[in-house]
């Protein structure tokens, strides 16, 4: 019988588009090449809520079995609160400190508990399975560090067979002490980038691990023949993904060059509205062969997240031979450009109108 390797992510399904999700689903199915594999999930679609979107049970997809547990607490009203008083500790210590050490909130451990429970996914019944089976698995890979799920199912194995895939992005919740005390702990850690790596040794004071870099599809396409020429923006449409800044930016744009034809298109699923926009197409979903077409055949792939730790969707784009145009407060963005030789970096909306204009 071959070895059992579970993964343990918030969220899995073939219809999400998170890069977390994706990044869990080829881990998945790499090793499923020499191993059973248990993807461990919970019963949400919907990031933003948490809620019991799908069916607990267990399912069957492509030789991998997935098991989801009932969320038992989602988000409310009452993480928003506690989000905004993170935000508001976190523009005081946005600079480093003068010792060169990683800023912390000061919280009790009690309040940084109750954040990270606030946020969501809590999943007691995939820890109690963990406590119950996880001597069955031959190892355990948790992704990414951020959530409840997480945090519960590594303190409920008995063993030090596991993995943190934290997918580290700079963002407030990073400078929590439990996360950094979480990834301390962790046997291995999994890295994307090298910048992911460094942005770990920053904040978290953990200078181990490994980068095993995500497989990314390189085989041309033809492509799309659209009426008018476009920029390509794929993924979650949100504001923490930096799309507000880019709609912004594009408008800009086009009001000081109101004779250009160039349209804004996107693709994914749109969180923050985008609505009917002059000049803006948003597609939805596309298939993956579409998708590759649409970033084969566009002047430019824009990246205006400030925080990711590897962007699937731009190295895909890049793939095609597609220059990028991507948010300069983004270290593993920035890396990327620089490495290729294939993009511009902007920071801040007229840097982003001036690359639009290049």
């Amino acid at each position: 019988m071959r070895p059992c390797i579970a993964i343990v992510v918030p969220r899995c399904h073939a219809r999400l588009v998170g890069g977390a999700e994706a990044l869990a689903w080829q881990y998945a199915q790499l090793l499923a090449v020499d191993h059973e594999v248990e993807v461990l999930t919970s019963t949400a679609f919907d990031y933003t809520k948490w809620e019991n979107d799908l069916d607990a049970g267990v399912e069957q997809r492509d030789g991998i079995t997935i098991r989801r547990f009932t969320v038992a607490r989602g988000r409310t009203p009452y993480f928003h609160a506690l989000h905004r008083i993170m935000l508001d500790a976190f523009e005081k210590f946005e600079a480093p400190s003068a010792s060169g050490q990683p800023r912390r909130y000061g919280w009790p451990e009690a309040l940084e508990e109750e954040f990270i429970r606030a946020q969501g996914p809590n999943c007691p019944e995939l820890s109690t399975h963990l406590t119950k089976h996880g001597e069955d698995y031959a190892a355990v890979f948790f992704l990414p560090y951020l959530y409840p799920l997480v945090l519960d199912g590594i303190r409920s194995l008995a063993h030090r067979r596991w993995a943190l895939i934290p997918a580290l992005h700079d963002e407030p919740p990073a400078y929590l002490l439990t996360f950094a005390q979480m990834a301390r702990a962790a046997p291995r850690i999994l890295w994307n980038t090298e910048a992911e790596r460094r942005l770990g040794a920053r904040i978290w004071n953990v200078d181990a691990g490994n980068v095993v870099a995500m497989t990314v599809a390189t085989e041309r396409v033809e492509p799309a023949v659209e009426a008018r020429p476009y920029l390509l923006y794929c993924g979650r449409i949100d504001v923490s993904k930096g799309c507000a800044l880019l709609l912004e930016g594009f408008e800009a744009f086009k009001a000081a060059h109101p004779d250009s034809d160039l349209e804004l298109v996107l693709t994914g699923n749109d969180v923050l509205g985008v609505g009917k926009r002059k000049d803006v197409r948003y597609l939805g979903f596309v298939e993956e062969q579409r998708k590759s077409e649409l970033m084969a055949g566009a002047l430019a792939f824009v990246q205006p997240s400030p925080y990711e730790s590897l962007s699937i969707v731009l190295l895909e784009a890049m793939a095609q031979g597609t220059p990028a145009i991507v948010n300069g407060q983004c270290e593993v963005l920035v890396d990327h450009v620089e490495a290729s030789g294939s993009g511009l970096v902007f920071r801040g909306t007229p840097e982003l109108v001036e690359a639009i204009r290049r």
